[in-house]
Order: C-alpha cells, then structure tokens, then sequence
C-alpha cells in the first residue's frame, strides 16, 4: 500500500523496523510538528486503541473467570 503523506512514510518505515516506541519522539528528530501530530494520530488509532481493548477483554475475562464465574465449590476463586 502506498502512502502519500510524510508522516504516512515514516509511520509506515517504522512499522517495518517494529519500533512503534519512538514514534512520538518524532518532532525531536527534524520533523515537522503537524506530520509528528499526524504520525502520532495514526500510531494511537492504529495500535495503541486495539491493545488497549485486548488489554481491557483479558482483564474481564480474568475477573469474571476468578472472582464471578460459579465453581462446584459454590463460588468465588478458581481451584485448578
């Protein structure tokens, strides 16, 4: 897929080079406050939502499965 934009670019190197972590060290490096912005924009839309939620369903799922989910002791936490 081809990017247009600058930001889109970079966004797109770094991906290749899996080092999402910098990506809001962006502007310190020579780059342009609004494609920074933008860059920072996809990166939060694209991976840092997404883990969020998986991070959030996995956390219900241990809750309910240890504190919520009925046992045959009648309850409360899991026995394995």
């Amino acid at each position: 897929m081809a990017v247009a934009s600058t930001a889109g670019k970079v966004l797109q190197r770094r991906a290749i080079q899996c080092s999402f972590s910098s990506v809001f060290h962006l502007k310190n490096s020579g780059m342009a406050y609004k494609e920074s912005k933008e860059a920072e924009k996809i990166f939060l839309t694209a991976v840092a939502l997404p883990l969020a939620c998986m991070g959030f369903a996995g956390a219900a799922t241990w809750g309910y499965r240890n504190f919520l989910m009925p046992t045959k002791k009648g309850g409360g936490m899991l026995t394995h």
